[in-house]
């Protein structure tokens, strides 16, 4: 496949990016963040319905646009460009991604359609603690048989979109091992902690299982979720491109505008040095990006990880450097630039962080520690 885009996704690039500039800009995003709301329902509306970014990973069997990867990344560059607060990630790309990676045909019939329009919001939760890899290997948080289903037990942590979703997805630990096991949000026993994140644009919440019940997803667990998470890899890649490049630009603008000593800040070498580190940070991540996006499905595991170590650094330099540049205007509250570093700092953590993913990588590619 080619590393340029074509013209369909061109297309595509454009209808998006004319939706966040027409119905959610950073002034918007700012509204939802000072009323507390997690996203506009509106605005997902539009993200489903409008554009069908929802469904676009989704067969068309199951209502989807069964859209390439790489039409998935060109979406998320735009919707990360503006920071669009939405459960997209979760919902449109870690649960769906899941589900059809486990391919139990019942549980597709019933959630897939739903989440492809956007009505139903769906999450997955697999974190415990802070100790706690990404993905543990042996969950604490157990599913004991109950009747025709099973009841869990047990706290999953930085569940993303963990307070707003209808549909939970919880990695646990069954009879029969390792399992995924849906339940919903409003069931019995099932409670929900907003968590205080330092990205304002995220939601994530830590979720305690008390005897709730739960219908056990067929299928391989292991392989479903290392499915997902090269999915995840890349739209959270694709994510963090497109705010790079709102960075540059913004950055860039103020460094002609901005004047010193009778000239504008960017004649300065200091400045150019630094624009020029910023956007080099930005051209290698969009090559990792666009290389993941259009590796088949035996390169995708390493290209994806690869992507994701290098986005998730380069974020947040070019980020900390836009609030820098600023001068004392981008340290304040007033200002975008503290928006993209916040989400920055959260980003490289964001569903395995930088260790997890250069383990990742390592163990696809077959490298072993030196053990001297």
């Amino acid at each position: 496949m080619s590393l340029i885009f074509t013209e369909d996704q061109l297309a595509l690039s454009r209808s998006v990016e004319a939706f966040v500039a027409r119905r959610a800009p950073l002034h918007k995003v700012r509204e939802l963040i000072t009323a507390r709301r997690i996203y506009d329902p509106d605005i997902w509306q539009g993200l489903s319905k409008e554009l069908g970014l929802t469904g676009l990973l989704i067969p068309e069997l199951y209502g989807g646009a069964e859209a390439s990867r790489a039409d998935l990344s060109v979406a998320l560059r735009a919707l990360g460009a503006g920071l669009v607060p939405s459960p997209l990630l979760s919902s449109g790309v870690m649960a769906a991604g899941l589900l059809l990676a486990l391919d139990d045909d019942v549980v597709n019939k019933e959630s897939l359609p739903w989440i492809a329009t956007g009505a139903l919001v769906a999450t997955v939760a697999v974190s415990e603690g802070t100790e706690t890899p990404w993905i543990p290997i042996t969950p604490a948080t157990t599913a004991r048989p109950s009747g025709n289903g099973a009841t869990l037990h047990g706290t999953k942590t930085a569940v993303l979109d963990g307070s707003t979703a209808d549909l939970l997805l919880v990695q646990a630990t069954g009879p029969g091992g390792v399992g995924i096991y849906s339940t919903h949000r409003s069931a019995r026993g099932v409670t929900v902690d907003i968590d205080r994140g330092v990205d304002l644009t995220r939601d994530t919440a830590t979720i305690h299982f008390d005897n709730a019940p739960a219908t056990p997803v067929a299928g391989d667990a292991a392989r479903a979720l290392d499915r997902m998470v090269d999915l995840v890899n890349l739209a959270v890649a694709a994510e963090q491109v497109g705010a790079m490049r709102t960075c540059l630009d913004m950055t860039t603008v103020y460094a002609t505008i901005r004047y010193s000593f009778g000239q504008p800040i960017g004649a300065y070498q200091g400045v150019k040095h630094k624009l020029a580190d910023m956007y080099n940070l930005w051209a290698l991540s969009d090559a990792a990006l666009r290389t993941a996006a259009t590796a088949s499905d035996e390169r995708l595991p390493v290209a994806a990880a690869a992507a994701r170590a290098r986005t998730g650094p380069s974020y947040l330099t070019v980020a900390t450097n836009t609030v820098l540049l600023h001068g004392g205007i981008g340290f304040t509250w007033e200002h975008d630039a503290h928006l993209f570093y916040r989400n920055a700092i959260a980003g490289k953590s964001l569903l395995g962080g930088l260790d997890y993913q250069l383990d990742r990588l390592a163990g696809k590619l077959a490298i072993q520690e030196n053990p001297s």
